[in-house]
């Protein structure tokens, strides 16, 4: 019997893909050891060893946390975002080495993160109800057993999840086990395509020859490739597809240096026979089969379509083919957690028509469509199988997706997480896999400090920790995270302090009228009953009312709230009776252009000692310009303070 080599830290990592990696990262940045099991030679998963190299969604303001960290540094490798704006696919596109050389980087500075490469998991220690470690082996036959507090599952098929016994899924879940409207009325085992994607270099312009040509197998069968372009396409097959010319088909992926990543869902790479995938002893039989099918299109584009010039790229993965390391998993095995992430949390008709329900436990945003892909023909899968979900809008993922049912000691992050089949459609992307592993080291870290399970961690704690650091947990497109009212903005949205009709537009210079003041406001102070999200115009107009009585310079505000911006001066009552402040006789404000004998002096004066007005208005103090949603927000931090106050249930 061979000896194990024993090794104890507080986190294991069985995986060191987008998620592993930036939980990692994170868990080490928080002073945790890491110790991170990764089946290839890289770190990086589906960007870097499967070569999907064009992040997908989180544009614009929602590039933030870990994500953003990354995107900076590719485009300083490259020499800036316009050398990485080159497919029209993505704002941010690479080549798969180039990531994983950065990734590699950014582990080595942490010195308290171990990485064993080329190793896999070949058991689980538990004790009871509790995963207290691994043991895996390396490629050179080695056994090591690791002890840890935590234990992560972040591999690509969640091979962890199935060798603990831990409950989980694998497929479409019915309707009636969901209550997903979009869900079959039985569960089956349909589950998305993988892809086996190949970087292909332009061998004409980079070396002045045509590429090597790819060979195909003996069971090619051009007919499946057809209608992938307008180039060639067959009207009598069923869903042909003819939007893309050539030019805008390999321009979808198109890199830096020449290169393309060939990741196409029209008649193209999508290998549907992905179930053959989770039996470890039948997956390299399926990974044949699946690169032998992204070859035999790449042979397409060298003939049928015209383009010899177009090769296997020479110079990105060390494999004997030219192709990845794996393909890319879009779906793979997910626990029953805590919470599950349904249709109803995606979707703006569950929440306020526009938005989705909020999550007050949120840890990471996302706004990728429910994107299910699915080969239109294939050998051995002939039905053409196809499904096409309602719009969801940008949304929030729960803390507890990450928690199984019953056990402790462990999270699942990467496409584990809980969440239903449908919903896996838009939470299995790049960015918001790297801020979820981000999330989940944070909150693995806080654990091992406190001494306390993961899923006990402080939720406001662990959403403060990120919020800081530049992670948006509430999606407003027009707050960029370096805003000075990125913080307040965020932790107000958590706690419930929005508009009922709130949409992902923070607005933060546009003037407030009395309506939506008190609607803030109220939110802030807890003055509404139960439920206080849903708060109706009647509610609002009768809290006007009540904090505007008798203050003849307010009367306005009750004749036509609606309609009528406030003015500086005119909020001071209104929160001075909401926080239940009586105006003082004793005056000492020291804006300029505000007398102490001005109407609105004495109420405030109490709010001047609080220091509500700190960090907004210094010399003057402007009494009758109206009330941007920014200024209201950081005073309603400032009073308030409904973040930490408030459950946000």
């Amino acid at each position: 019997m061979s000896t194990r080599n024993i090794i104890r830290t507080d986190i294991v990592i069985a995986g060191g893909g987008c998620g592993g990696t930036a939980a990692a990262i994170q868990a080490a940045r928080c002073g945790a050891r890491v110790v991170v099991i990764e089946e290839t030679p890289w770190l990086g998963g589906m960007i870097t060893s499967a070569g999907v190299v064009a992040f997908d969604g989180n544009w614009g303001n929602l590039t933030c946390g870990f994500y953003r960290e990354l995107v900076r540094e590719i485009e300083i490798y490259y020499g800036g975002p316009s050398k990485t704006a080159t497919g029209w696919v993505t704002l941010t596109a690479f080549e798969p080495h180039v990531v994983a050389h950065i990734l590699d980087q950014l582990v080595r500075r942490e010195e308290l993160i171990q990485v064993f490469y080329e190793s896999h998991v070949t058991n689980v220690l538990r004790e009871g109800n509790r995963i207290t470690g691994l043991v895996f082996e390396t490629k050179a036959g080695e056994t090591f057993e690791v002890h840890a507090a935590i234990t992560m599952e972040a591999t690509e098929f969640g091979d962890v999840i199935e060798i603990a016994g831990i409950e989980h899924r694998l497929g479409r879940e019915s309707r009636a086990e969901t209550g997903e409207p979009d869900a079959p009325e039985e569960p089956d085992q349909e589950i998305q395509d993988v892809t086996y994607v190949a970087i292909l270099k332009d061998y004409l312009k980079t070396k002045g020859t045509l590429a090597p040509p790819v060979q195909p197998s003996q069971d090619y069968d051009p007919s499946l490739f057809r209608s992938s372009t307008a180039l060639d396409v067959d009207e009598s097959i069923p869903h042909p597809h003819t939007l893309h010319t050539w030019e805008t088909f390999i321009d979808y992926g198109k890199l830096p240096r020449h290169k393309y990543m060939i990741n196409w869902p029209f008649h193209a790479n999508d290998y549907p026979d992905s179930l053959a995938f989770f039996d470890r002893a039948r997956r390299p039989e399926a990974f044949a089969r699946a690169k032998q099918h992204t070859l035999n299109f790449i042979h397409y584009i060298q003939t049928v379509l015209g383009h010899p010039e177009l090769g296997i790229a020479d110079d990105e993965f060390p494999t004997p083919d030219g192709l990845p390391f794996i393909p890319y998993v879009r779906e793979t095995r997910r626990i029953v957690g805590e919470r599950l992430m349904r249709e109803q949390d995606v979707l703006p008709g569950y929440g306020n028509g526009i938005r989705p329900p909020l999550q007050y436990d949120s840890i990471a945003v996302g706004d990728y469509f429910l994107d299910h892909h699915h080969a239109r023909a294939h050998p051995g899968h002939p039905k053409y199988f196809e499904e096409n979900y309602p719009a969801n809008a940008k949304f929030q993922v729960p803390f507890g997706v990450f928690f199984p049912r019953g056990i402790d000691g462990f999270m699942a992050i990467e496409k584990s997480i809980s969440v239903t089949h449908i919903v896996n459609g838009c939470t299995r992307l790049q960015p918001i896999v790297l801020l979820m592993g981000q999330a989940a080291g944070a909150a693995a870290a806080m654990a091992v400090r406190k001494g306390i399970e993961p899923k006990e961690a402080n939720i406001r704690e662990l959403q403060e920790f990120l919020i800081v650091r530049g992670v948006m947990l509430y999606p407003y497109e027009d707050l960029h995270v370096e805003d000075r009212i990125f913080v307040e903005s965020q932790k107000l949205a958590l706690s419930g302090v929005v508009f009922q009709n709130e949409d992902f537009q923070f607005r933060k210079d546009s003037p407030l009228n009395w309506m939506q003041a008190v609607e803030l406001t109220a939110k802030a102070c807890r003055s509404l009953p139960r439920g206080y999200t849903a708060c109706t115009p009647q509610q609002i107009e009768h809290l006007l009312k009540e904090w505007t009585a008798g203050i003849q310079p307010l009367s306005r505000a009750s004749e036509n709230g609606a309609n009528q911006s406030v003015r500086r001066a005119e909020l001071a009552p209104l929160l001075c009776r909401a926080a239940g402040i009586e105006p003082v006789d004793e005056v000492r404000i020291r804006f300029l252009d505000m007398p102490h004998t001005h109407w609105a002096a004495r109420w405030i004066e109490p709010l001047y000692r609080r220091d509500a007005y700190e960090g907004i208005w210094h010399v003057n103090f402007n009494p009758d310009a109206p009330v941007t949603r920014r200024e209201l927000t950081l005073m309603l931090d400032k009073l308030f303070d409904p973040f930490w106050q408030g459950t946000g249930k």
